[in-house]
C-alpha cells in the first residue's frame, strides 16, 4: 500500500470520526435541553409552592382568597388590598409560565397542564372584574392572551346571566 492509499483511508476515517462527533454533540445538546426544561419546571414549582402552602396554612388568608373571587365588592379595603396582592402574585407566576412556554423553555405538555389550571383560575376568580385595572402591568403577548381568556369568560357569564334573567321572567 502506497502513501496515497494510506492518506485516502485516513481521510475516510477522519470523516467518520467527524460525523460521529457531530452526532454525539447533537445528542448531548438534546439531553441538556431536556434537563434545562426540567429545571425550568422545577423553578416554577418552587415559585408556586410557598403561595399554595401559605393559603393551606392560613385560614384567614384563604378566606380572603375565596371571598375575593366571588364577593370582591363586599370586602373591606384591607381585604381587597390583600386579595389584589394575591392576584398579582398569581398573575406574575402565570406570566412567567407563559414566557417560558413562548420561548420553548418548558415542554408543551407541562405548559398545557399549567394552562388548564390558569384557565380555571380566570373563570373562578372572575378575572374580568379586575383585568382592566391590572392589564398594563404585564407583557404584551401575555396580556393579549389573558385579554382573550377574560373576554371569553365575560361573554359566557353575560350569556348565563341573560338566560337566568329570561328564565326568571318567564
Amino acid at each position: 500500500m502506497n502513501l496515497d492509499q494510506v492518506a485516502n483511508i485516513a481521510t475516510i476515517f477522519e470523516a467518520i470520526a467527524v460525523i460521529a462527533s457531530l452526532i454525539f454533540i447533537g445528542l448531548q445538546i438534546r439531553q441538556n435541553t431536556k434537563l434545562a426544561k426540567a429545571t425550568n419546571i422545577q423553578s416554577l414549582v418552587n415559585l408556586s409552592s410557598p403561595f399554595n402552602l401559605l393559603l393551606a396554612q392560613d385560614r384567614k388568608l384563604t378566606k380572603v382568597w375565596l371571598k375575593g373571587a366571588k364577593q370582591f365588592s363586599k370586602m373591606d379595603e384591607i381585604d381587597k388590598t390583600r386579595y389584589m396582592f394575591l392576584l398579582f402574585h398569581t398573575m406574575t407566576l402565570q406570566e412567567h409560565i407563559y414566557y417560558q412556554w413562548e420561548n420553548r423553555l418548558i415542554a408543551e405538555a407541562n405548559y398545557q397542564s399549567w394552562n388548564r389550571s390558569f384557565e380555571t383560575f380566570v373563570k373562578e376568580h372572575n378575572l374580568w372584574l379586575h383585568w382592566d385595572a391590572i392589564k398594563d402591568f404585564y407583557e404584551g403577548s401575555f396580556s393579549a392572551y389573558v385579554e382573550n381568556l377574560v373576554s371569553m369568560n365575560k361573554s359566557k357569564i353575560q350569556v348565563t346571566q341573560k338566560v337566568r334573567l329570561k328564565n326568571r321572567n318567564s
